[in-house]
C-alpha cells in the first residue's frame, strides 16, 4: 500500500443565517426583541431540571467522594480524639451522631454548597457574583437549620449535649445557641468553598466546551477536503476512460454521479455505520471496474456482526483508493485487492491488501492518509493504530482499534 494523492483545495465561506422575524417583532415579557428562541433558551438554562443533572453527573464521579470520605474520616477522629468521649459511649444517640454528622457535612460541602452558585436562571451556567452569594448564604443557612436539627434530635438527652459542647452540666444548652453558633461559622465557610468548587468547575466546563467546538471545526475541516479529493481524483481516472472507451465512460459518470451523492450523505456525519461504509465502497469500486476492467480482482472478507459498529466515515474508502491509484492501476497487469473487518479484542481490525505495484516505488503522503489518521487521533486518541507496510508480495493497510467507542 502505498502513500497517498495530491491535495485538492476548496475553501467555502460559512453561511449567515439571517436575523429570526419572530426575534424582531415579539418581545418576552415586555422587553422588545426578545423573541420565541429568547424565551424557550431561558427555559433551557440552569433551572431545576439542568440543575438536577448537573448534581446527578457530579454523584458519578469519583474524585469528590474521595475528598468527601477522606475529610469525613479526619473530622471523625478529630472529634474522638479532641471532644469528650463519654456522652458518645453512654448515649447512642450521641454516637450516632458523632458518626453520622461528618459524613453529612463533608457531603454538603462538597456537594450541596457548589450548587447555589450554579442557580442562573437562565442560560448561563454560573451565577453573578452578588446573586450567587445572596443564594449561597440563603440555602447554606438553611442547610444549616437542617443538620443543626438533626443532630439535635439524635443526641436527644440534655446532660449529653452539655457535655458534647462542653458547657458543663450547670449551664444548659438551647438549640438556637448552637443553632446560632453553627450558622455563624458554617454558611460563611460553605459559601466559600462552594464558591471555589463551582468557579473551577465552570472554568473546566468552559475548556472542555472550547476543546468541543475546536474539534468540531476540525472535523468539518477534514470532511470538507475529503469529498472533494475522492471527486477530483476519480475525474482523474474518468479522463483517460473517455479516451479509451466513450460507452463506458458514459456510464461512469452516471455512477460517479451517484457515487458522489453516497459520499455526501456518508460524509455529513460524525458517525456511521460501517455497513454503510462498505456499500460506499462497493459503489466506488463499480465505479472503478469501469475503467480498470479484469485488471481489478476485489475479494472481501467481512465479520457482518460488526456491520452497527458506529465510526467516523471514510475509514476504508481512502485505504481502497489509495491501493487503486499507487498500487494497481500503474501495474499492467492489475492485482488482487483484498479488504477485511473482524473483531480483535475489545475492538476490531480494518485491513486493506493489495498486489501490483510495490509500495516503496510510491513517495509521498497525499491527503488521503493524513485525513483519516487526523480522524483517528479526533474520534479514539490512543486507542487507535493506523500502519503501512508489506507482506511479501502484499501492500497492508492496517486499522486497529482498541475499543468499539468514540470520544465524542
Amino acid at each position: 500500500m502505498s502513500q497517498d494523492m495530491p491535495q485538492d483545495a476548496m475553501g467555502a465561506a460559512p453561511a449567515r443565517r439571517a436575523p429570526d422575524a419572530a426575534g424582531r417583532r415579539e418581545g418576552t415579557a415586555g422587553k422588545p426583541g426578545l423573541g420565541i428562541r429568547a424565551r424557550l433558551g431561558q427555559a433551557d438554562g440552569m433551572r431545576l431540571d439542568p440543575l438536577h443533572r448537573h448534581f446527578r453527573a457530579r454523584l458519578r464521579k469519583r474524585t469528590p467522594w474521595i475528598i468527601v470520605l477522606i475529610f469525613a474520616v479526619l473530622f471523625t477522629v478529630v472529634q474522638f480524639v479532641l471532644g469528650p468521649f463519654s456522652p458518645q459511649i453512654h448515649h447512642p444517640g450521641a454516637l450516632a451522631n458523632a458518626l453520622l454528622m461528618p459524613f453529612l457535612i463533608s457531603f454538603s460541602y462538597g456537594f450541596l454548597s457548589p450548587l447555589p452558585w450554579r442557580w442562573t436562571g437562565d442560560d448561563r451556567g454560573r451565577a453573578s457574583f452578588l446573586r450567587g452569594i445572596l443564594q449561597a448564604l440563603l440555602s447554606n443557612t438553611l442547610l444549616i437549620v437542617l443538620l443543626v436539627s438533626l443532630s439535635w434530635f439524635l443526641v436527644g438527652h440534655n446532660a449529653a449535649k452539655a457535655e458534647i459542647m462542653g458547657t458543663g452540666a450547670g449551664r444548659p444548652v438551647t438549640f438556637l445557641r448552637v443553632l446560632g453558633l453553627q450558622a455563624f461559622l458554617g454558611a460563611p465557610m460553605m459559601t466559600i468553598i462552594g464558591a471555589i468548587i463551582s468557579f473551577g468547575e465552570t472554568t473546566a466546563e468552559e475548556k472542555e466546551a472550547a476543546e468541543a467546538r475546536l474539534e468540531e471545526a476540525q472535523w468539518i475541516l477534514l470532511r470538507g477536503q475529503l469529498s472533494p479529493h475522492v471527486l477530483f481524483n476519480s475525474l482523474n481516472g474518468l479522463a483517460e476512460l473517455v479516451r479509451q472507451d466513450p460507452e463506458a465512460a458514459e456510464q461512469a459518470i452516471l455512477d460517479l454521479s451517484e457515487l458522489y451523492r453516497a459520499l455526501l450523505r456518508h460524509g455529513d456525519r460524525m458517525r456511521a455505520p460501517l455497513a454503510d461504509e462498505r456499500r460506499l465502497v462497493e459503489r466506488y469500486l463499480a465505479v472503478e471496474t469501469l475503467r480498470l476492467g479484469t485488471r481489478l480482482r476485489v475479494s472481501w472478507e467481512w465479520d457482518g456482526a460488526l456491520d452497527p459498529v458506529a465510526a467516523p466515515p471514510f475509514l476504508l474508502q481512502p485505504l481502497v483508493e489509495n491501493a487503486l491509484k499507487h498500487g494497481l492501476a500503474p501495474h499492467l497487469e492489475g492485482g488482487e485487492l483484498a479488504i477485511s473487518l473482524r473483531r480483535q479484542g475489545e475492538g476490531l481490525c480494518l485491513r486493506v491488501a493489495n498486489t501490483g505495484r510495490p509500495m516503496a516505488l510510491v513517495l509521498g503522503n497525499g491527503v488521503g492518509l493524513r485525513n483519516l489518521e487526523a480522524r483517528l487521533r479526533l474520534a479514539y486518541g490512543p486507542a487507535a493504530s493506523f500502519h503501512l507496510g508489506t507482506e511479501g508480495p502484499w501492500s497492508v493497510a492496517t486499522i486497529r482499534l482498541m475499543t468499539l467507542e468514540t470520544r465524542r
